[in-house]
């Protein structure tokens, strides 16, 4: 977003470099230089979650710990995220908690909307619609889908939940064969995901 004209102060009216260490810095967002461009292309943002921007489902939790971070780093960027979502609401009144997929991308998602007015979809139904899915499931008795580690954020959108909706709506058994499993794998089951096999039997060097 600083490469399109939209500046984060902090309280002595600095322009922040944009860190993720920046987040709980951010006093106020000057958007008066925002590229003119903006206002006249139409933005779609296609993603394949649907998480918020905070709380427990939010960027922070879901994402945080896969990218490196300690419980004490993650309770300090939760609570700058939460900041930083504040200081979005008081510019625009979006309350970026309310809209599915901001969090997508550690909190890409929400600027995308927030700022360039995006509008947010579902990457996997895009696509499911793209190649006529729905079509092709005709005469189906079996799908097998996948995914690289199978854990409860794989039904938040991700390609095996939009699969195995799309299935279970026409009663056609989906199953997944994985690279991994970790915690709340088995939450994929609400989503038409009938059986989960793992390609190794358990942590190899």
């Amino acid at each position: 977003m600083i490469a399109l004209g939209v500046k984060f102060l902090d309280q002595a009216g600095n322009q922040l470099t944009g860190y993720g260490k920046d987040l709980g810095e951010v006093h106020s967002i000057d958007i008066s230089e925002l590229h003119p461009a903006v206002k006249e292309t139409e933005f779609t943002v296609m993603c394949d979650v649907t998480n918020p921007l905070t709380g427990q489902n939010g960027a922070t939790y879901t994402f945080g710990k896969q990218k490196g971070g300690t419980p004490e780093i993650l309770e300090q960027l939760e609570k700058d995220m939460k900041s930083y979502a504040e200081k979005l609401f008081e510019l625009t009144g979006i309350d970026v908690d309310q809209i599915k997929g901001t969090g997508a991308a550690g909190g890409l998602g929400a600027a995308l909307n927030v700022f360039l007015n995006a509008s947010m979809k579902s990457g996997i139904e895009t696509v499911l619609d793209l190649i006529q899915f729905d079509t092709l499931l005709e005469g189906v008795d079996l799908v097998v889908t996948g995914e690289g580690r199978m854990d409860w954020q794989s039904a938040f959108g991700k390609v095996p939940s939009g699969i195995g909706m799309r299935c279970k709506g026409k009663g056609i058994p989906a199953v997944a064969i994985v690279g991994g499993m970790g915690d709340g794998a088995e939450k994929i089951y609400e989503y038409g995901i009938e059986s989960i096999t793992t390609t190794i039997q358990g942590q190899c060097s």
